[in-house]
């Protein structure tokens, strides 16, 4: 099935979790954010199963200045 993180167009399988992909993509375990469709995503709820055509933003907490 397909899937649309940050915009990338990604193929998974019916299984794969949010957090699944998320670790696959190499995002770190801390300071990351994620919205699914219009609504941010907890990360209590990674462990939700994506489904053909999910939309993903992904964002990452960046540490500087």
């Amino acid at each position: 099935m397909i899937v649309v993180v940050n915009e990338q167009r990604l193929e998974v399988d019916e299984r794969t979790t949010v957090g699944a992909l998320l670790a696959s993509l190499g995002f770190p375990d801390r300071g990351v954010a994620v919205a699914m469709g219009d609504a941010v995503l907890p990360r209590s709820d990674w462990a939700t199963r994506l489904f053909d055509g999910a939309r993903l933003e992904v964002v990452t907490a960046v540490q500087g200045g």
